[in-house]
């Protein structure tokens, strides 16, 4: 491997040109500690249950035709671009070369899309971008080229947005449209301590993930709790996700990602906002268990309620009607249910996120199985 591709340097959303950014909720006021970013642990064996599962493999079926069509420049190998005609779709994107060989690669609410530089060599004077399908592998990546700078800079911050928008909208697919809250559920005493609740994807393992509903719940003794139902009705447990001052509540560095991590699992949220959310209050919460403050009182607990309603009443007011009615992954067959009782994880592993080039006939064998050859892209309908 060239030391040129080991100087590979992710960018944050912070790089996108501020007009470009996509909105999110603003929570800064001093209820909430600020949320870790680092990169992706290890993920957690696949979870058995029955709820909705679906498959998060990259060889999918792209749906519909092309929402967006250019053309990108591909690494293909070493220190080397090749210019590529790209389609994105409504759950993934294809692309082609001048020899003919295709690829079609559908994404999952965990896939992920990353401003991406190179230190040395030609590939340093493109503007390059990485998507990853999951991690830490497989990935791909792309450029923009122009003699203009800025010109270059701001067609690769639209194709990033296209992507990571791609990826939010398969997210929203999958997830039922019920609202978040921090209200307990009358007669249901197991939900007495919420602090806040909503559904989430679960990523279960490198093939699937599933739909389930989480329910944050207030300290008790020397730990809170994450549990995981099927839906919320809240009667049947899956999981207690048990969080201690160490556990590890990270963010994921993506452009507009909605992914975050607790202990060895990875959820996904249906908007940034949503995410932001979720790990402030999980920030709180290891900051009371770190200054070992007394369980709290119904009273205490009802005043927590009440400054995490406004932030959920902040982010409802900037969430966008829904434009998919239909998932836009597959559905695979419902697991039985066995209930789990998880305890912190070992130390995150850090992504080494370096970036190693495939020649086009290994990343296509990739994506595609395994083959080694390409399929040509299966455009079928959906309901927008």
């Amino acid at each position: 491997m060239l030391s040129l591709f080991r100087g590979c340097v992710c960018d944050a959303e912070d790089d996108l040109p501020p007009h470009l950014r996509k909105n999110t909720m603003p929570i800064g006021d001093d209820e909430f500690e600020n949320d870790l970013e680092i990169r992706l642990p290890m993920y957690t064996p696949k979870l058995q249950h029955s709820v909705l599962t679906y498959s998060s493999s990259p060889d999918q079926p792209l749906l519909g035709v092309p929402i967006r069509e250019g053309t990108l420049w591909h690494l293909s190998a070493q220190d080397r671009f090749e210019s590529v005609v790209f389609s994105l779709y409504v759950n993934g994107f294809a692309f082609s070369t001048a020899d003919g060989l295709e690829a079609a690669v559908s994404l999952s609410p965990f896939s992920l899309v990353r401003n991406c530089r190179f230190q040395s060599g030609e590939c340093s004077k493109l503007k390059s971008f990485k998507v990853s399908l999951l991690e830490p592998d497989p990935c791909c990546y792309f450029a923009v080229r122009s003699t203009d700078d800025r010109e270059a800079e701001e067609d690769r911050s639209e194709w990033v947005l296209s992507l990571s928008h791609t990826i939010l909208l398969i997210t929203d697919s999958l997830l039922p449209q019920s609202r978040i809250t921090c209200d307990p559920i009358p007669g249901t005493p197991q939900t007495n301590r919420r602090l806040l609740a909503g559904y989430l994807i679960h990523r279960d393992d490198s093939d699937t993930v599933s739909v389930v509903y989480c329910e944050l719940q207030a300290p008790s003794a020397s730990y809170a709790s994450m549990v995981v139902y099927e839906n919320e009705l809240c009667q049947r447990p899956l999981m207690d996700i048990s969080i201690y001052e160490s556990s590890v509540c990270c963010d994921v560095v993506g452009i507009n990602c909605s992914c975050f991590i607790v202990d060895s699992h990875h959820f996904a949220s249906q908007s940034p906002s949503e995410r932001k959310l979720w790990l402030r209050a999980l920030s709180n919460l290891k900051v009371k268990l770190q200054n070992k403050a007394p369980e709290p009182s119904a009273d205490e607990i009802w005043h927590y309620r009440m400054a995490i309603r406004e932030h959920i009443q902040a982010l409802e007011a900037t969430q966008e009607p829904r434009i998919v009615k239909n998932p836009l992954l597959r559905e695979v067959q419902k697991k039985e249910n066995t209930r789990q009782k998880v305890q912190p994880s070992e130390e995150c592993r850090g992504d080494q996120d370096v970036p190693t080039a495939m020649t086009n006939e290994e990343f296509l064998g990739t994506v595609n199985g395994g083959g080694g050859k390409a399929e040509k892209t299966e455009q079928n309908q959906v309901s927008l």
